[in-house]
Formats: structure tokens, C-alpha cells, sequence
């Protein structure tokens, strides 16, 4: 069964201001889907103030530690404080310029749950992966190793998104979006009680979203550069 009720995460990454913060001031909801949108750490408190109250605010990312000698890192209780209630966790960005393996993407999934944020964790093959035809292969991999551990019956978001589409303008056709979004959610459904959410990430933008998102197991979007365009995003949120 379809649903209709979606999830439009906005990634941010190093970019956005306090004015393109007031350019969303004024963003109209036609759609109930859920939106989420994670600004640079710098623009949290701001967002906050600025956005409409329907608008979740994110983080890009926090620590496996909660406190300690630890420069530049950001702990999740430190986000709860700001009354954050989700945050990405293992994007791809962070896993290749970063090196975080799975098991630190698992460390920092449990970090964000006992903090009570709900983890959105990213998995997706690299573009050499996928010529190897091991995109199920390194899909599995990355669930056993980030998600299998957690706790069945805590409530988490993944976001699959194929490394060799994130801001190239490429995204897989249908069938492979249905083939791995299908496999991903079998594989989840052996791991935790409750249906998880399964966005796709990939150079999705106001043009391909409505038949993106209509897919069968698509259960919304994360969005990247197109989030930063006020006009383009809206259409997005109400595809």
C-alpha cells in the first residue's frame, strides 16, 4: 500500500545564511508531508526563529561522544538542547572525506536515539561499486554494519542515496530505484518492528520529484542543492 504522507529532508551541507533563512519565512505548505530541513550548525538557533513551526530542524551531523576533549565536534545532547529532532548521520560526504566506517555511523545512530533525535543514516554505492554490479552487496554491508545493531523497536529514517548521483544532475531510472529501495526495505524489516521510512538522495530536484516519490517503497526525498532554492524546494515539499 502507497502512502500519500512523505518525508522532505533539505541537507543544507556548508551552505545557507540567515537570509535565505528568511526567504523560507515564508514558505506555504499545500501538502501535509513531513519537512525537515538541517541548516550548518551556525544556523540552527536562527532557523528556529525564522522558519515556520511545520518545519523540523535537523543537524548534519553529531558525535559518537556525548562530551570531552573532542575540538569542532558537536555531541547530540548538545542538538536536543537546541530542541533538534533529527540529524543526518553517515552521509556519503562523511564516510569518503571524513573516513567514518559503519561502525562509527552505528555509534553515532545510538548517540542521536539516547539523545531522543531521530537519526536519518545514509547508505549508498559509489559509482565504481555500482559498474561492479555490488550495489546490493555494499547495500547489505552498510545495514548490517550501521543499522542492524540498533534496538528493533526505535524509530529511525534511511536515506539511500547513490553516491555517483549526488550533485552529478544523474539519477538511476525507475527500475533500479525500485530494485534497491525494495531490497533495502526487506532488509529493515528483518532488523526493526515498525515500518522505516526509505528516502532517496540523489540529485533530486523540483523536475524529477513527483515521479521520484511515486515510486513504489520511496518513502520521500532528501535534497541537496535544490533546498537552497526557495522557489525550487517548495515545489518539492508539494509534489
Amino acid at each position: 500500500m502507497k502512502n500519500n504522507h512523505k518525508i522532505i529532508a533539505a541537507n543544507w551541507k556548508m551552505n545557507g545564511s540567515e537570509e535565505l533563512l528568511k526567504e523560507f519565512s515564508q514558505f506555504v505548505r499545500a501538502k501535509h508531508n513531513d519537512i525537515i530541513i538541517c541548516p550548518p550548525f551556525t544556523l540552527i538557533d536562527s532557523a528556529k526563529a525564522f522558519l515556520p513551526s511545520f518545519i523540523k530542524i535537523g543537524a548534519q551531523n553529531c558525535s559518537e561522544e556525548d562530551k570531552g576533549p573532542f575540538t569542532g565536534e558537536i555531541s547530540a545532547s548538545m542538538l536536543q538542547e537546541k530542541n533538534v529532532s533529527h540529524v543526518l548521520i553517515g552521509h556519503s560526504e562523511r564516510r569518503i572525506l571524513f573516513k567514518e566506517n559503519d561502525d562509527v555511523i552505528f555509534k553515532k545512530a545510538e548517540a542521536a536515539i539516547k539523545s531522543k533525535l531521530t537519526p536519518i543514516i545514509c547508505i549508498g554505492e559509489t559509482l565504481s561499486e555500482k559498474k561492479s554490479n555490488e550495489t546490493l552487496k555494499v547495500l547489505n554491508y552498510q545495514i548490517n554494519g550501521s543499522l542492524a545493531k540498533i534496538n528493533r523497536c526505535e524509530k529511525v529514517i534511511v536515506a539511500y542515496e547513490p553516491v555517483w548521483a549526488i550533485g552529478t544532475g544523474l539519477t538511476p531510472d525507475e527500475n533500479e530505484i525500485k530494485e534497491t529501495h525494495l531490497y533495502i526495505k526487506t532488509k529493515l524489516d528483518q532488523h526493526f518492528n515498525a515500518d522505516t521510512p526509505i528516502l532517496y538522495g540523489g540529485s533530486a530536484n523540483a523536475e524529477n520529484c513527483s515521479h521520484i516519490i511515486s515510486i513504489e517503497n520511496v518513502g520521500g526525498l532528501l535534497v541537496g542543492g535544490a533546498s537552497l532554492k526557495t522557489r525550487d524546494f517548495t515545489t518539492i515539499c508539494n509534489c
